[in-house]
């Protein structure tokens, strides 16, 4: 992991889980068995969060060796940021690049890493954005500089990266599935919506998509484990209808200090808390998450997931892995289908997957 560990913080499931077998062992019978275990070499992928203040920067790197890069911050940004943040971790190319929409924060440093690799030669694939045109320097730039490789991608669309890895197009251009929901002008509104999924860990990338479509898209979004919070956090975004679809345990929160846009809005993070959404934000921007409910990065910090579990970790931040929503739903059943049995207890399950962690620690 390229991040150092200062600090580090063993989650709930796993002392949990860690009493039940030991409880388990205490309460079975008096034969002996042995179990030899072997380990099993695990294939990671790696969501870097890339902080380049007020704006967005993710890199996604898969087992495959794949690479996705998505948005890249304002003009300069990605010359003074994520260029060197991609050299820092030997990356000379990349096999995708995704503008989720074309406002400057996003598309503007672009072109900057596109010629700082070498070109749109070094583009083995493709970058896609939502099609049509835009009247600004930041995006003629990014069309200059991405050359031919530019394609249009749809709702319906997946990125393959292999090793069971994909990122599903559920919206694009005001389109999702079952056809147009949004005809304006809002340049947020007509971001691309990315559903990142890695066996049972599923990630929400929305760009700024904003109140004129989450309500209409969110069916398609479903239960993910990571929300990249839409729009910095604003007012206008991470509507109740998309937030009570996504249920999501963690919440990432890009944004700069010092933004004139009251990003991220205090009553966003008041929602997301009163969810139980652990928050992470690349810095505090205008409001922050109480204490116990989230952290600052005040940096770069990475998503590190096997597709069972996920671990976030940062220079700053306390270093936990969870487990994905469906990994702990399944092993919950386990747990409490064993439970009565050995302890004679009944047992309801209030809670599903990485959350029922938390109401079976309660009870020990």
């Amino acid at each position: 992991m390229s991040f150092e560990m200062r600090k580090i913080k063993i989650g709930v499931e796993s002392l949990c889980l860690a009493s039940v077998l030991i409880l388990a062992c205490s309460f079975s019978n008096q034969h002996q068995t042995t179990v030899t275990v072997s380990p099993e070499k695990t294939k990671t992928a790696e969501i870097h969060v890339i902080n380049v203040g007020q704006g967005d920067a993710f890199l996604i790197v898969a087992p495959s060796g794949k690479k996705v890069l998505i948005d890249a911050g304002n003009t300069g940004r990605g010359a003074g940021i994520v260029l060197p943040y991609l050299k820092e971790h030997g990356i000379t190319s990349l096999d995708f690049i995704l503008a989720t929409h074309y406002h400057s924060d996003h598309i503007g440093g672009l072109d900057e890493v596109v010629d700082g690799i070498g070109g749109y030669s070094h583009i083995t694939y493709a970058a896609f954005d939502r099609g049509g045109n835009y009247d600004s320097n930041a995006f003629r730039d990014y069309i200059k500089s991405i050359n031919y490789k530019r394609k249009t991608i749809s709702p319906g669309m997946t990125i393959d990266l292999g090793d069971d890895i994909s990122m599903r197009c559920i919206a694009s251009n005001g389109d999702i599935l079952n056809g147009r929901i949004y005809s304006g002008i809002d340049e947020n509104a007509l971001s691309i919506v990315l559903i990142f999924k890695y066996r049972d860990f599923d990630m929400y990338f929305g760009g700024d998509s904003n109140s004129f479509v989450e309500p209409a898209l969110a069916p398609y979004a479903g239960d993910v484990d990571v929300y990249k919070v839409s729009h910095h956090g604003s007012a206008t975004s991470s509507t109740q209808q998309l937030l009570d679809y996504l249920k999501p345990e963690v919440s990432v929160i890009a944004v700069g200090n010092g933004n004139s846009y009251g990003h991220p809005n205090a009553g966003t993070v008041e929602k997301l808390v009163a969810m139980n959404s652990y928050i992470y934000q690349t810095e505090s921007g205008t409001a922050v998450p109480p204490a116990g409910k989230g952290e600052v990065a005040n940096g770069n910090f990475e998503i590190i997931t096997d597709g069972d579990s996920y671990t976030i970790s940062g220079s700053s931040l306390i270093t936990v892995m969870r487990l994905t929503d469906e990994k702990g739903t399944r092993l919950m059943k386990k747990i409490f289908h064993v439970w009565p049995i050995l302890f004679h207890l009944p047992i309801k399950v209030e809670a599903t997957g990485g959350r029922a962690f938390w109401a079976l620690a309660s009870r020990f």
